[in-house]
């Protein structure tokens, strides 16, 4: 018997764990956390009013946006061959938009290793962007 893998719900399944878990993490918590304060008090960021604050809320809506995507992603069945993927789509987009933020974040107070993970993380779904969506 041969089990057929349907490739296009496994990455919507990754996306919406990946953004959902680490956004829900986010919202539940209803503060900043010390270490991420901790990481940006040193950086320019910190000499924006609120500039702490205004990262910290752009990567969580960030996150929710992207879950919210998948969500509705898979509501439409977007992991079929014949389906549009406007949401599935936005979704990555949106990913790709958040790697970003994390990659600046990540260099822009020397963290090196995260840095270099999230430029790889943007990369693959880069890679999953153009694989998948035509």
């Amino acid at each position: 018997m041969k089990i057929k893998i349907n490739n296009m719900l496994l990455i919507q399944l990754l996306f919406l764990s990946l953004a959902g878990i680490t956004a829900f993490q986010k919202i539940s918590g209803l503060a900043i956390p010390e270490w991420f304060i901790h990481k940006f008090e040193n950086s320019f960021i910190n000499l924006i009013p609120f500039g702490i604050t205004i990262s910290f809320i752009v990567i969580t809506l960030l996150e929710t946006s992207i879950a919210i995507c998948m969500i509705f992603s898979l509501i439409k069945r977007e992991y079929k061959l014949d389906s549009e993927r406007v949401n599935l789509n936005f979704g990555l987009d949106l990913a790709l938009v958040l790697f970003l933020v994390l990659f600046f974040g990540s260099f822009l107070v020397g963290d090196y290793e995260n840095g270099a993970l999230d430029f790889l993380y943007f990369l693959g779904t880069l890679a999953i962007r153009k694989k998948f969506i035509v």
